[in-house]
């Protein structure tokens, strides 16, 4: 009882609203781009951004994360749904502010490519870095925001910090 009195105290409740909205910004942000590559780039067809290095390249991904699948019928969106309201409700009950950013941060990730996901049936991934043909898989900006905030909570969780009720 004192935990749930503790999470609806007004500073944490909006606290939490400013990082819901931070993660609709990112999400928002991440489907603009992805405007931008479908309407713009062909697919399949590389652009030169910086060298062989960055190129934009358009694909449409049907599966999850670096190509994996789970079957055609695989209810995708649902799911992703399903881990991203499990996320707010973490990012909520979370009393480190820095924890609740970066869950907030990989939210935002899964609100871009979830919507991208529901319209399309896949997600647009276009940003193609590598060598030659050594390249890593195509992403997006959902998929760096999920990184950010998953490179941050396994850093935190292995280091530590210095004061852990802030």
């Amino acid at each position: 009882m004192r935990r749930l009195r503790e999470i609806l105290r007004r500073d944490n409740l909006i606290f939490s609203l400013l990082l819901l909205l931070y993660a609709v910004l990112l999400g928002m942000l991440d489907l603009i781009t992805k405007a931008w590559a479908y309407s713009s780039l062909e697919m399949h067809s590389p652009v030169k951004v910086w060298g062989d290095f960055l190129r934009f390249t358009l694909v449409i991904n049907y599966n999850t994360a670096f190509g994996l699948s789970f079957g055609e019928n695989f209810p995708y969106a649902l799911m992703a749904s399903l881990l991203a309201l499990f996320l707010l409700a973490v990012m909520v009950w979370e009393r480190r502010k820095l924890y609740k950013f970066l869950y907030a941060t990989i939210l935002g990730g899964a609100i871009g490519n979830i919507i991208d996901r529901v319209l399309r049936g896949g997600v647009v991934d276009f940003v193609d870095v590598g060598i030659g043909n050594f390249r890593w898989y195509t992403f997006n900006l959902a998929d760096v925001w999920v990184s950010i905030g998953l490179a941050g909570l396994i850093l935190l969780m292995l280091f530590g910090e210095r004061n852990p009720r802030s």
